[in-house]
């Protein structure tokens, strides 16, 4: 008898593990999208100032060709073309932008308590100011012709509709551009939930664990049948070490159901971006990493496991580690 109930208990373990850390399908295929050098007649302006090095905080792929950055190093917007790297177009925008969006051909641009509307031609279109409450926000999001701040709550605030500004109305969740929303929770050292709030009134959860305590889980985005999420986890807490990986999890009107793909993320930032991932409208999830190279943009892509050749981040990205925080310029105290 003891041996049976002992059996019992090994198969339902064993069953419960495989439900929380299932056998991935997938695998996620980088493929290289385009690059820009530093400080170059065709790159991004890299410089350092005290407390910070800046570059590139934001970008958005336009086309299958185009791409776009959002530089704080000077204020601007630059428009690439993708297959060849040459700069078609740079215009100012507002003083130390943060994030941008691109919508219905505009650019809507994030500052310390506006947003800023801009055309392709850098024609200063719209603005719409925010309270002081707001200060800190680092990201916006675009969807049914709205705009929302992407507070650090995991909350979305809808601030402008059709091109007026409206009384702010917050929700749970980020926001995506198919106006599905998500939200995470920390609900152990290891576990974390996910909320999936349909466009169509469809509300689900699951939960998920992780081999090492949980540092943060951030909405990429979402697309006809998949949520991509940032998920950063300890390896150190002191001094702290994080490792990032990108999880794609599987779901439907239903329900949400489970991870079909992950990819650790090389440890590489030479300057700070508050997004360095972008999930396009046809589904196509782009990674922006800043080397002292320069900046490099990967497509990113799932695979079937097994079936043709899966290609990865290249070795001088995942060889080596560089954090922004060990190379900033020293403030001399008086």
């Amino acid at each position: 008898m003891k041996k049976s109930i002992l059996f019992i208990l090994i198969i339902v373990a064993t069953c419960s593990y495989f439900t929380q850390g299932q056998a991935l399908n997938n695998v996620l295929n980088v493929k290289s999208f385009t690059t820009m050098k530093w400080n170059s007649e065709n790159g991004i302006s890299y410089s350092q100032v005290p407390g910070a090095n800046l570059g590139v905080t934001s970008f958005e792929v336009l086309s299958n060709d185009r791409i776009s950055y959002l530089c704080n190093s000077t204020n601007e917007i630059i428009i690439a073309k993708a297959s060849t790297n040459n700069v078609i177009r740079k215009f100012p925008v507002a003083f130390a932008p943060r994030d941008f969006c691109y919508d219905n051909n505009l650019f809507y641009v994030l500052s310390e308590l506006k947003i800023d509307v801009y055309n392709e031609y850098g024609n200063h279109i719209n603005n719409f100011i925010f309270s002081q409450n707001y200060a800190g926000t680092e990201r916006i999001a675009r969807a049914n012709n709205s705009t929302y701040l992407l507070l650090a709550s995991g909350n979305s605030l809808l601030i402008e509709s059709n091109g007026l500004p409206i009384k702010p109305n917050e929700f749970e969740g980020w926001i995506s551009y198919s106006g599905n929303r998500v939200a995470t929770e920390l609900t152990s050292s290891n576990t974390y939930k996910v909320k999936f709030f349909s466009i169509l009134g469809l509300n689900s959860e699951n939960s998920f664990q992780t081999d090492h305590k949980v540092a943060g889980v951030y909405l990429v985005g979402v697309n006809n049948n998949r949520i991509i999420l940032d998920v950063q986890t300890f390896l150190t807490e002191s001094p702290i070490s994080v490792e990032r990986k990108i999880i794609s999890i599987s779901f439907d009107n239903e329900n949400i159901k489970g991870i079909e793909a992950e990819l650790k993320i090389p440890n590489m930032y030479y300057v700070i971006s508050n997004k360095e991932f972008t999930l396009s409208s046809e589904g196509m999830l782009y990674n922006m990493i800043t080397a002292p190279e320069g900046v490099f943009v990967y497509s990113l892509s799932e695979l079937i496991s097994g079936k043709g050749i899966t290609h990865y981040y290249p070795d001088f990205l995942t060889q080596k580690s560089y954090h922004f925080n060990d190379h900033l310029i020293n403030i001399e105290l008086k």
